[in-house]
């Protein structure tokens, strides 16, 4: 019998309790892993402003930009500083 296609309900990355605890404490490597980032995106921790430095060249550390500062955003609304 055929299976019906579904896609993913999981997010990749996820704000557990680890990565706000991380965030809180500023260590970027437990945050990085908590997060599941890759090597080449920027830590949420860097990411203050609303767009990437004006110094950035395009390529995979300034596309990830959007994403990890959204996921800032919601660290920063999990630890209760929004």
């Amino acid at each position: 019998m055929p299976v019906k296609a579904r896609s993913a309900k999981a997010r990749r990355h996820r704000i557990t309790p680890e990565a706000v605890e991380a965030f809180v404490a500023g260590d970027r490597l437990a945050l990085h892993r908590a997060l599941d980032l890759r090597p080449w995106q920027p830590s949420p921790l860097a990411t203050d402003a609303d767009a990437p430095p004006a110094w950035s060249r395009p390529g995979p550390w300034h596309d990830a930009w959007a994403l990890v500062r959204g996921l800032r955003l919601e660290l920063e609304t999990a630890a209760g500083r929004r």
